[in-house]
């Protein structure tokens, strides 16, 4: 009898998760929670649209939400969104994501095209190739739908969201790329050789990913995920600090992260940057946000001003500042610190984030759906001029063949001025 029981009961934990896993969302109501409450939360949502736009296209996914499936209602929500000027405020629609529905890519936009760095072992000839379609569908033809899911604000945001977005079969599948189980690509080698190639969705992760191998790494990629960095090169005389995370030990403890003291101190950074600026012989020094998306500006703040003190006390030492297409939201806040404080020389790309722009993040979460909408709560004016990028003074973008060769065309173009 006791047998009994248990198995019966285990079979009601599986029908009751079944149940919950498959029960239908009441988009009705989550289309009227997201309709009235973010105009209410955000700090002002109705700066490119009306709020007319705004509710017309809540109404549109409501007629057409017995079509489409719950990811495709999450991302029409986005591409809504997307069409009101704030690349911050977003639809988290991540939670939808088929992990089975993933190709084993990993992407990077370089100045000459897009190209596969990461892939698994099955797919291995590929690596280190360009792609040039899906299907017979061009990738620009590709990149302009994807498109509509960003906030373009400018060029450098579609480079560093793009390359994320490819490898999701649902979105492809979404934008009519995909419309069977074959996804077939065109690809073209260093020699300028193409061929097809069958892929299919697959998981990669560190046990099965292999990597597109260069002759040698340049050094800002070595440490690109590290939250910062120094080097002191004595032959060039050039002191290089990679500026790659807004945030710290301090600042993760101040939110209560439970592993904050795993993170590196800006507190002992600080003192470590300003001892070498202080002791050492620098010819040039260089500031590199190139892969900084963000986080808490104020730290980088009282840094830079720190910086800022020293250069008028050597003003023979060359400042440059590097940006890139990543850098974005407190991060251009601590650009244009540089920009306030300095006279530094700006190279790299353009960043994805305005000078002005909104922030502040806070969320609100669909009750039906459990879908997460970001939603910024302030408007940060960094300058008089409207601007939809900090542009560098000296466009300086690598090739794939740059990248083979472990070549930085920033760091080389400091180094011989």
């Amino acid at each position: 009898m006791k047998k009994i029981s248990l198995l019966l009961i285990g079979l009601m934990l599986i029908l009751s998760g079944y149940s919950q896993s498959n029960k239908k969302i009441d988009w009705d109501s989550d289309l009227d929670y997201i309709a009235k409450m973010l105009p209410e939360k955000h700090f002002n949502l109705f700066t490119v649209k009306s709020n007319d736009e705004y509710l017309n296209g809540i109404e549109n996914i409501r007629n057409n939400k017995s079509k489409l499936s719950d990811f495709e209602i999450a991302i029409s929500l986005q591409q809504l969104i997307a069409g009101f000027g704030d690349s911050h405020t977003k639809v988290k629609w991540g939670q939808l994501i088929d992990q089975k529905q993933l190709l084993p890519l990993h992407l990077y936009w370089f100045n000459d095209g897009i190209y596969i760095l990461h892939t698994t072992n099955e797919n291995k000839d590929i690596l280190g190739h360009q792609l040039l379609s899906i299907n017979n569908i061009e990738i620009k033809k590709i990149v302009n739908s994807l498109s509509t899911l960003i906030t373009v604000d400018n060029r450098a945001l579609i480079k560093s969201s793009i390359p994320k977005l490819l490898p999701s079969v649902q979105l492809l599948k979404y934008f009519g790329v995909v419309k069977n189980n074959k996804i077939e690509l065109k690809l073209m080698n260093s020699k300028g050789e193409t061929k097809l190639w069958n892929i299919k969705p697959d998981k990669m992760n560190r046990q099965n990913r292999i990597s597109f191998k260069p002759d040698s790494l340049a050094l800002c990629f070595k440490n690109e995920r590290i939250f910062f960095i120094d080097y002191y090169q004595k032959e060039d005389g050039i002191y290089y600090v990679q500026y790659n995370k807004c945030s710290s030990s301090e600042r993760e403890r101040m939110y209560g992260r439970k592993d904050a003291d795993e993170k590196p101190s800006i507190n002992e950074f600080t003192t470590n940057v300003l001892k070498v600026l202080n002791t050492k012989p620098i010819k040039k020094f260089v500031f590199d946000m190139r892969f900084n998306t963000g986080g808490s500006s104020n730290q980088g703040t009282k840094l830079i001003e720190k910086i800022s003190a020293i250069q008028k006390q050597k003003p023979e030492m060359k400042l440059y500042v590097v940006l890139g297409r990543h850098t974005f939201s407190a991060a251009i806040i601590n650009a244009m610190d540089f920009k306030r404080l300095t006279d530094a020389v700006y190279l790299g790309e353009e960043t994805s984030g305005k000078p002005n722009h909104f922030g502040e993040l806070w969320d609100l979460k669909l009750p039906n759906s459990g879908i997460t909408v970001l939603y910024s709560t302030k408007y940060f004016k960094e300058t008089d001029e409207e601007m939809n990028s900090l542009k560098p003074d000296v466009q300086l973008e690598p090739s794939f063949d740059d990248f083979r060769k472990g070549i930085d065309p920033v760091y080389d173009w400091i180094r011989e001025q």
